[in-house]
């Protein structure tokens, strides 16, 4: 978040008794991260003046005032519609994909994009990878059939000081194929860096987690029962980093997901599994944004 600078700087004028050596820091942070409105001293011939900026004069009364800080910018996030027909193999691909701009933070917001549009491609290549091998194994397929198709989805679930997540769902239908199924996946990223960030980046090296999240993964998945609707197929991922591919931060925790019909039945749609950040305080890195909420 940038800092309040000497133009947006605020404040109201001030006595002499603040002394020749008071100094105020214009760009002041709050824990939060936010910058704190400042105050700018000038010295005169015969006292220190708090010197109002941006204020009207009225604003400065006697004993100063109290301000709320400055809104500091933050990334916007614009949905953005793709459409990605094929004839060889034949199908159809409509990609709703986030899109991030950042005044003043191009190169961050540039790298962001750069990551989602390689994640988009790289389901897109899937889906034809599939499509083709589905065809081909097929035989005297109805001609009623619906073309294959793939669809996929994106919700921002956390757009925070620092960290940026978003949920992608890929719902897929393969002619070939006995059925459709839906895939969660989840982007999050640093919004000091734009790099993305990584499962095990956010835990201590010594691979504890893996255990700690398969032991939360199998009593969440035990208990999803969407709409009243008896889901869990009774087995649960294994202690394993593979098994949690797919995952996103919101604001209650770290959100663990799975393609419906792995662990849960079809039905269902795709599980999800939150596991609250204050459970994984004790096991995440230093610096890692699971201890920032």
């Amino acid at each position: 978040m940038e800092a309040m600078g000497l133009d947006g700087t605020t404040g109201c004028a001030q006595g002499p008794d603040h002394g020749a050596g008071a100094r105020a820091d214009p760009q002041r942070r709050s824990p939060g991260g936010r910058a704190r409105r400042g105050r700018r001293w000038s010295r005169g011939p015969a006292a220190l003046l708090l010197v109002c900026v941006g204020l009207a004069s009225a604003a400065c009364g006697s004993g100063g005032s109290t301000l709320e800080p400055a809104a500091a910018p933050q990334p916007t996030v614009q949905d953005r519609v793709e459409d990605k027909p094929s004839t060889q193999p034949p199908y159809t691909a409509t990609l709703h994909l986030p899109e991030v701009t950042w005044a003043g933070h191009a190169a961050v917001a540039n790298r962001i994009n750069a990551a989602i549009n390689a994640w988009a491609s790289t389901e897109l290549a899937s889906f034809s990878a599939s499509v083709t091998q589905d065809l081909a194994g097929a035989h005297d397929l109805p001609a009623s059939l619906p073309a294959s198709s793939l669809t996929v989805t994106d919700q921002t679930t956390m757009l925070s000081a620092t960290v940026l997540s978003f949920q992608l769902l890929a719902e897929p239908y393969d002619t070939g194929a006995a059925h459709a199924a839906q895939t969660p996946d989840g982007l999050t990223f640093n919004l000091s860096t734009g790099a993305a960030y990584t499962l095990p980046g956010l835990f201590r090296a010594d691979g504890g987690y893996v255990a700690a999240l398969a032991q939360q993964a199998s009593n969440g998945l035990a208990a999803f029962q969407p709409a009243g609707a008896h889901c869990y197929l009774g087995t649960a991922p294994a202690a394993s980093a593979g098994s949690f591919s797919a995952w996103w931060l919101s604001p209650d925790g770290l959100v663990l997901a799975f393609p419906a019909g792995l662990y849960t039945a079809d039905y269902c749609g795709p599980a999800t599994v939150s596991v609250p950040y204050a459970q994984l305080k004790t096991i995440a890195a230093t610096g890692s944004p699971l201890t920032a909420f």
